[in-house]
Protein backbone atom coordinates (compact mmCIF):
# COMPACT_ATOMS: atom_id res chain seq x y z
CA UNK A 1 0.00 0.00 0.00
CA UNK A 2 1.29 3.19 -1.01
CA UNK A 3 2.57 5.32 2.21
CA UNK A 4 0.25 8.57 0.53
CA UNK A 5 -2.81 6.16 0.54
CA UNK A 6 -1.75 4.40 3.83
CA UNK A 7 -2.31 8.13 5.79
CA UNK A 8 -5.45 9.13 4.18
CA UNK A 9 -6.56 5.87 5.67
CA UNK A 10 -5.59 6.42 8.96
CA UNK A 11 -7.07 9.82 9.11
CA UNK A 12 -10.01 9.13 7.98
CA UNK A 13 -10.49 6.20 10.44
CA UNK A 14 -9.47 8.33 12.71
CA UNK A 15 -12.38 11.04 11.64
CA UNK A 16 -15.20 8.75 12.20
CA UNK A 17 -13.70 7.73 15.48
CA UNK A 18 -13.83 10.78 16.91
CA UNK A 19 -17.27 11.30 15.43
CA UNK A 20 -18.84 8.38 17.10
CA UNK A 21 -17.10 9.66 20.23
CA UNK A 22 -18.94 12.94 19.53
CA UNK A 23 -22.12 11.22 19.15
CA UNK A 24 -22.03 9.30 21.90
CA UNK A 25 -20.90 12.92 24.39
CA UNK A 26 -23.21 13.26 27.53
CA UNK A 27 -25.72 15.97 27.50
CA UNK A 28 -26.43 18.10 30.19
CA UNK A 29 -29.96 19.67 30.97
CA UNK A 30 -29.58 22.96 29.18
CA UNK A 31 -28.52 21.06 25.80
CA UNK A 32 -31.36 18.38 26.22
CA UNK A 33 -33.81 21.77 26.61
CA UNK A 34 -32.14 23.82 23.69
CA UNK A 35 -32.51 20.52 21.29
CA UNK A 36 -36.53 20.33 22.06
CA UNK A 37 -35.94 16.41 22.43
CA UNK A 38 -34.73 13.54 25.31
CA UNK A 39 -33.33 10.46 23.74
CA UNK A 40 -34.12 7.55 26.07
CA UNK A 41 -32.63 4.33 26.05
CA UNK A 42 -35.38 1.35 26.71
CA UNK A 43 -34.85 -2.25 26.50
CA UNK A 44 -36.33 -3.80 23.21
CA UNK A 45 -37.87 -7.20 24.77
CA UNK A 46 -38.82 -6.40 28.68
CA UNK A 47 -42.83 -6.50 28.26
CA UNK A 48 -45.08 -4.59 30.13
CA UNK A 49 -42.31 -2.27 30.64
CA UNK A 50 -40.70 -1.73 26.92
CA UNK A 51 -41.05 -3.47 23.77
CA UNK A 52 -41.78 -3.09 20.23
CA UNK A 53 -45.41 -2.51 18.94
CA UNK A 54 -47.29 -4.48 15.84
CA UNK A 55 -46.90 -1.16 14.50
CA UNK A 56 -43.13 -0.94 14.92
CA UNK A 57 -43.36 2.08 17.57
CA UNK A 58 -42.12 1.37 21.11
CA UNK A 59 -44.64 0.38 23.58
CA UNK A 60 -44.80 -0.38 27.27
CA UNK A 61 -44.81 1.67 30.94
CA UNK A 62 -41.38 2.72 30.27
CA UNK A 63 -41.58 4.24 27.35
CA UNK A 64 -44.71 5.93 28.27
CA UNK A 65 -43.10 7.27 31.65
CA UNK A 66 -40.50 8.46 29.11
CA UNK A 67 -43.12 10.23 27.17
CA UNK A 68 -44.85 11.45 30.13
CA UNK A 69 -41.46 13.09 32.08
CA UNK A 70 -40.48 14.73 28.72
CA UNK A 71 -43.52 16.88 28.30
CA UNK A 72 -42.45 17.37 32.02
CA UNK A 73 -39.25 18.77 30.92
CA UNK A 74 -41.23 21.11 27.41
CA UNK A 75 -39.32 18.52 25.27
CA UNK A 76 -40.19 15.51 23.05
CA UNK A 77 -39.55 12.24 23.64
CA UNK A 78 -37.08 9.89 21.21
CA UNK A 79 -37.20 6.42 22.51
CA UNK A 80 -34.69 3.87 21.29
CA UNK A 81 -34.81 0.01 21.68
CA UNK A 82 -32.00 -1.67 22.08
CA UNK A 83 -31.34 -5.78 23.44
CA UNK A 84 -30.17 -6.30 26.44
CA UNK A 85 -26.39 -6.94 27.11
CA UNK A 86 -24.60 -10.28 29.19
CA UNK A 87 -24.67 -7.75 32.06
CA UNK A 88 -26.03 -4.56 33.47
CA UNK A 89 -22.52 -2.89 33.23
CA UNK A 90 -22.42 -3.69 29.63
CA UNK A 91 -25.84 -2.10 28.97
CA UNK A 92 -24.85 0.99 31.09
CA UNK A 93 -21.57 1.45 29.23
CA UNK A 94 -23.06 1.25 25.99
CA UNK A 95 -26.54 3.06 26.64
CA UNK A 96 -24.89 6.11 28.81
CA UNK A 97 -21.62 7.08 28.44
CA UNK A 98 -19.64 5.46 25.80
CA UNK A 99 -22.03 4.15 23.25
CA UNK A 100 -22.10 0.58 21.26
CA UNK A 101 -19.58 -0.29 19.35
CA UNK A 102 -22.15 -1.02 16.35
CA UNK A 103 -23.00 2.86 16.70
CA UNK A 104 -25.76 4.53 17.67
CA UNK A 105 -24.91 7.20 20.70
CA UNK A 106 -25.93 6.92 23.94
CA UNK A 107 -28.92 8.32 25.22
CA UNK A 108 -29.68 11.07 27.27
CA UNK A 109 -31.11 9.03 30.30
CA UNK A 110 -31.47 4.95 30.40
CA UNK A 111 -34.65 3.53 31.76
CA UNK A 112 -34.93 0.08 34.30
CA UNK A 113 -31.81 0.43 35.59
CA UNK A 114 -31.59 -1.87 38.91
CA UNK A 115 -30.80 0.46 42.14
CA UNK A 116 -28.16 -0.94 44.14
CA UNK A 117 -24.95 0.17 45.70
CA UNK A 118 -22.66 -2.62 44.81
CA UNK A 119 -23.81 -1.47 40.98
CA UNK A 120 -23.69 1.59 40.99
CA UNK A 121 -19.65 1.44 42.87
CA UNK A 122 -18.59 -0.32 39.59
CA UNK A 123 -20.29 2.37 37.58
CA UNK A 124 -18.72 5.31 38.20
CA UNK A 125 -19.10 6.90 34.76
CA UNK A 126 -22.97 6.71 35.11
CA UNK A 127 -25.51 8.39 37.61
CA UNK A 128 -27.73 5.96 38.99
CA UNK A 129 -30.97 7.01 40.82
CA UNK A 130 -34.51 8.37 40.35
CA UNK A 131 -36.11 4.95 41.38
CA UNK A 132 -39.56 4.56 39.96
CA UNK A 133 -40.94 1.15 41.01
CA UNK A 134 -40.14 -2.10 43.21
CA UNK A 135 -39.99 -5.11 41.54
CA UNK A 136 -41.27 -8.36 43.44
CA UNK A 137 -41.28 -11.99 43.23
CA UNK A 138 -44.58 -13.67 43.03
CA UNK A 139 -46.68 -16.25 42.33
CA UNK A 140 -49.96 -16.37 40.15
CA UNK A 141 -52.49 -18.97 41.22
CA UNK A 142 -55.01 -20.47 40.25
CA UNK A 143 -57.45 -20.20 42.85
CA UNK A 144 -59.87 -23.16 42.38
CA UNK A 145 -57.11 -25.73 42.27
CA UNK A 146 -55.40 -24.35 45.10
CA UNK A 147 -56.50 -22.03 47.83
CA UNK A 148 -53.30 -20.41 49.20
CA UNK A 149 -49.82 -21.03 49.34
CA UNK A 150 -48.65 -21.61 53.40
CA UNK A 151 -45.61 -23.61 52.50
CA UNK A 152 -43.82 -24.26 49.20
CA UNK A 153 -44.28 -28.23 50.33
CA UNK A 154 -47.57 -27.58 48.51
CA UNK A 155 -46.01 -28.06 44.95
CA UNK A 156 -44.36 -31.05 46.20
CA UNK A 157 -47.89 -32.59 44.71
CA UNK A 158 -48.90 -29.20 42.76
CA UNK A 159 -47.52 -28.09 39.23
CA UNK A 160 -45.17 -24.91 39.45
CA UNK A 161 -43.83 -23.07 36.02
CA UNK A 162 -41.06 -20.54 36.33
CA UNK A 163 -38.38 -18.98 33.81
CA UNK A 164 -35.25 -20.95 33.47
CA UNK A 165 -32.57 -19.62 35.07
CA UNK A 166 -33.74 -17.08 37.47
CA UNK A 167 -33.62 -16.12 41.36
CA UNK A 168 -37.33 -17.66 41.33
CA UNK A 169 -35.71 -20.64 39.41
CA UNK A 170 -32.53 -21.01 41.81
CA UNK A 171 -35.23 -21.04 44.79
CA UNK A 172 -37.76 -23.82 43.51
CA UNK A 173 -34.93 -26.07 42.40
CA UNK A 174 -33.16 -25.67 45.40
CA UNK A 175 -36.34 -25.67 48.17
CA UNK A 176 -36.04 -28.74 51.23
CA UNK A 177 -32.81 -30.21 48.83
CA UNK A 178 -34.42 -30.13 45.57
CA UNK A 179 -37.93 -31.79 47.25
CA UNK A 180 -39.90 -29.76 44.04
CA UNK A 181 -37.65 -30.33 41.20
CA UNK A 182 -40.24 -32.94 39.83
CA UNK A 183 -43.51 -30.59 39.94
CA UNK A 184 -41.32 -27.81 38.21
CA UNK A 185 -42.06 -26.54 34.49
CA UNK A 186 -39.65 -24.66 33.12
CA UNK A 187 -39.66 -22.31 30.07
CA UNK A 188 -37.10 -19.67 28.37
CA UNK A 189 -39.43 -17.06 27.12
CA UNK A 190 -41.74 -15.45 29.26
CA UNK A 191 -45.00 -15.41 27.10
CA UNK A 192 -44.74 -19.58 27.19
CA UNK A 193 -45.09 -19.33 30.63
CA UNK A 194 -47.98 -17.15 30.65
CA UNK A 195 -49.47 -19.72 28.04
CA UNK A 196 -48.80 -22.55 30.61
CA UNK A 197 -50.71 -21.12 33.38
CA UNK A 198 -53.71 -19.86 30.55
CA UNK A 199 -53.63 -23.18 29.18
CA UNK A 200 -53.91 -24.65 32.81
CA UNK A 201 -50.96 -26.63 32.15
CA UNK A 202 -49.80 -25.64 35.58
CA UNK A 203 -51.86 -24.12 38.29
CA UNK A 204 -48.97 -21.60 39.38
CA UNK A 205 -46.70 -19.54 38.01
CA UNK A 206 -43.26 -18.14 39.86
CA UNK A 207 -41.38 -14.81 38.68
CA UNK A 208 -41.22 -10.80 38.38
CA UNK A 209 -44.68 -9.82 39.54
CA UNK A 210 -44.98 -7.17 36.92
CA UNK A 211 -44.04 -9.29 34.07
CA UNK A 212 -46.69 -11.84 35.06
CA UNK A 213 -49.63 -9.45 35.31
CA UNK A 214 -48.80 -7.72 32.31
CA UNK A 215 -48.43 -11.23 30.45
CA UNK A 216 -51.45 -12.39 31.91
CA UNK A 217 -53.15 -8.95 31.33
CA UNK A 218 -52.34 -9.45 27.41
CA UNK A 219 -53.63 -12.76 27.75
CA UNK A 220 -57.49 -11.51 29.37
CA UNK A 221 -56.75 -13.42 32.48
CA UNK A 222 -56.63 -11.66 36.07
CA UNK A 223 -54.63 -14.20 38.80
CA UNK A 224 -54.65 -14.68 42.11
CA UNK A 225 -51.18 -12.45 43.20
CA UNK A 226 -49.25 -14.19 46.17
CA UNK A 227 -45.78 -13.10 47.70
CA UNK A 228 -45.02 -15.89 49.60
CA UNK A 229 -41.47 -15.36 51.92
CA UNK A 230 -38.61 -16.72 50.42
CA UNK A 231 -35.15 -17.68 52.18
CA UNK A 232 -33.44 -14.96 53.21
CA UNK A 233 -30.63 -15.97 50.68
CA UNK A 234 -32.69 -14.73 47.88
CA UNK A 235 -33.65 -11.60 46.94
CA UNK A 236 -37.10 -11.05 46.28
CA UNK A 237 -37.77 -7.30 46.33
CA UNK A 238 -35.54 -4.38 44.13
CA UNK A 239 -35.79 -0.95 42.90
CA UNK A 240 -35.34 -0.09 39.34
CA UNK A 241 -34.24 3.08 38.43
CA UNK A 242 -32.86 5.86 35.60
CA UNK A 243 -28.98 6.48 34.86
CA UNK A 244 -27.56 9.21 33.03
CA UNK A 245 -24.03 10.06 32.37
CA UNK A 246 -22.23 11.64 35.18
CA UNK A 247 -21.36 14.74 33.53
CA UNK A 248 -25.16 15.11 33.68
CA UNK A 249 -26.06 15.32 36.87
CA UNK A 250 -28.32 18.30 36.38
CA UNK A 251 -30.89 16.34 33.82
CA UNK A 252 -31.13 13.84 36.48
CA UNK A 253 -32.57 16.16 38.91
CA UNK A 254 -34.94 17.57 36.66
CA UNK A 255 -35.84 14.12 35.68
CA UNK A 256 -36.27 13.51 39.21
CA UNK A 257 -38.53 16.35 39.70
CA UNK A 258 -40.58 15.70 37.00
CA UNK A 259 -40.63 11.95 38.51
CA UNK A 260 -42.50 13.45 41.62
CA UNK A 261 -44.57 15.21 39.71
CA UNK A 262 -46.24 12.35 37.64
CA UNK A 263 -46.26 9.97 41.23
CA UNK A 264 -47.81 12.82 43.37
CA UNK A 265 -50.62 13.00 40.40
CA UNK A 266 -51.14 9.47 40.26
CA UNK A 267 -50.51 9.75 36.49
CA UNK A 268 -46.98 7.28 37.06
CA UNK A 269 -50.00 4.38 38.74
CA UNK A 270 -52.32 5.48 36.16
CA UNK A 271 -49.27 4.34 33.59
CA UNK A 272 -48.96 1.20 35.07
CA UNK A 273 -52.50 0.04 35.75
CA UNK A 274 -53.32 0.18 31.66
CA UNK A 275 -50.83 -2.68 31.29
CA UNK A 276 -52.52 -4.40 34.29
CA UNK A 277 -49.18 -3.91 36.46
CA UNK A 278 -49.97 -3.28 39.94
CA UNK A 279 -47.72 0.03 41.18
CA UNK A 280 -45.78 -0.41 44.61
CA UNK A 281 -43.65 3.05 44.83
CA UNK A 282 -39.90 2.58 46.23
CA UNK A 283 -39.65 3.00 49.97
CA UNK A 284 -37.65 5.87 49.24
CA UNK A 285 -41.24 7.68 48.65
Amino acid sequence: MRPGLRTSRWIAAAALLVSAYTVASARPLDDVVASGTLRVICYLDNKPFSFEGDDGKPRGIDVELAEAIAAELGVKPEVVLRMQGEKADDDLRGNVWRGPLTGGGVGDVMMHVPIDREFASRNTQAVIGNPYFEERIAVAIDAPTIAEIKSFDIFKSEKIAVQLGTVADYFLMTYDGGALIENVNHYVKPPDGAKLFVNKTTPALMGVRSHIEGLLHEAGVKPVIVEPKLAPAFRSRWLVGMAVDEKSRDLRDAIGRALEKLRTSGKLEEIFSRYGVTYFAPATY
